[in-house]
């Protein structure tokens, strides 16, 4: 027994206006060269954050927090980072749940 894929339409042909942007009027946004400086500008971000929360350690404010933030915000751009936030959330979410069972 063979198994097919289910049948898709024929793409619609030029529209009226003579071009092949959708009907709809939106234009596919382009991806590759914006991707880069978004990288970039996480990097940079994250960076400044943890470094922020390195600094309050020292000073008043709210440190670990302010770099798990930091971190969180990497993860978003960076597989590594991402796996680091995912622990610490693990870690924390075990720690929160040891708290409330001593309630």
């Amino acid at each position: 027994m063979t198994t097919t894929a289910p049948h898709r339409p024929a793409p619609e042909a030029e529209t009226e206006t003579g071009t092949d942007a959708p009907a709809t009027g939106a234009s596919p946004a382009p991806r590759g060269g914006l991707r880069p400086v978004r990288k970039i500008a996480v990097a940079v971000a994250g960076t400044v954050v943890i470094a922020a929360g390195i600094v309050m350690l020292v000073i008043p404010g709210p440190g670990v927090v302010v770099i798990l933030a930091g971190i969180g915000l990497l993860g978003t751009e960076f597989p590594a980072a991402k796996r680091v936030s995912d622990r610490a959330y693990g870690y924390i979410k075990a720690a929160w749940a040891k708290v409330r069972r001593k309630r």
